[in-house]
């Protein structure tokens, strides 16, 4: 099993959790495109020179190797450090004492920055307004119909280019059970894929007003992208189910919130807003629940 480049990076010079910092990158179980290893993952990724499937683990002695198959594989390996952030010095939130001792609590939780827009984009469309679980299966099906074959030995799979996409048209993407909005708002995308990559480039705030001039992409969407695919430390999520109730309770002990709310104590942090926001899933901590429980709908 020969790769085409292979690295190795000593032990970061800081706590560092590969696990939990890459655990939102995979949708779903099934993921075709990420798969979970004991001591680290695999991840199929294009390039500009190529696409790849990248393997990245976590050595005995904390330094960290990285594998990689196809035509990007040394492109994928040198960006690494960037997307990973292994090389970045652990949170400070000193504007909230509370959050500033979670911080400490989880020295070695990242930000992720995948920097492909469009890929990106795609999961956080299906998991708008559906169960994690509905979202996965799409996930699964589009990328199992719209994709390729990834480089490499392991069975994995590309998610699909912008073109794949226009080219199957709504019916195809519905019938990877993905209902007829959603299937329109990823076609859209798809369209403007070449225009939506300027958000790499762009602060947070026009990032943002970028990616909700797509129609069918609103707040919920744009903010999610950049926190999590992105790794924008200062993006906010409002729109979300449950997401104001988690960080309500986490701030200010109140068992439910509001958007509004939400923002007004963010407001000491806001800037760093996102890393909260992880810092909250990091440590499982999410507001008492009136009734039976229900599933996050975006897979926390």
């Amino acid at each position: 099993m020969t790769s085409d480049a292979r690295v190795r990076w000593p032990a970061p010079p800081y706590p560092y959790d590969l696990a939990e910092t890459t655990r939102l990158l995979r949708t779903g179980g099934n993921d075709p495109t990420f798969r979970r290893l004991e001591n680290g993952f695999r991840r199929t990724v294009r390039c500009p020179s190529g696409p790849a499937t990248v393997e990245v683990r976590v050595c005995s002695d904390g330094g960290i190797e990285g594998r990689a198959w196809g035509e990007g594989a040394r492109e994928a390996l040198e960006y690494l450090p960037a997307m990973l952030g292994f090389e970045e010095a652990p949170w400070e939130i000193t504007a909230d004492p509370k959050i500033d001792r979670l911080a400490k609590l989880h020295p070695g939780l990242r930000l992720v920055n995948t920097r492909d827009v469009f890929e990106g984009l795609l999961p956080v469309i299906l998991q708008q307004q559906v169960t994690w679980q509905e979202a996965a299966f799409a996930w699964r099906q589009l990328v199992e119909t719209l994709g390729e074959a990834a480089p490499g030995p392991h069975s994995m799979s590309l998610a699909p280019l912008p073109g794949a996409i226009l080219e199957a048209g709504i019916d195809r993407l519905m019938a990877c059970g993905v209902n007829r909005q959603r299937a329109r708002t990823i076609h859209e995308a798809a369209f403007a894929a070449s225009r939506l990559e300027r958000a790499n480039e762009l602060p947070t705030e026009d990032a943002f007003e970028l990616l909700t001039s797509l129609r069918g992409v609103g707040p919920w969407t744009a903010g999610m992208l950049l926190g999590l695919r992105l790794g924008r430390a200062d993006a906010v999520v409002v729109g979300d189910l449950h997401l104001p109730h988690m960080v309500c309770w986490a701030l200010a002990g109140e068992l439910r919130g509001s958007d509004e709310r939400m923002l007004e104590l963010l407001r000491p942090v806001e800037q760093q807003a996102f890393q909260v926001v992880r810092l909250l899933h990091a440590a499982r901590i999410e507001a008492p629940r009136r009734g039976p429980r229900r599933e996050l709908r975006f897979g926390w």
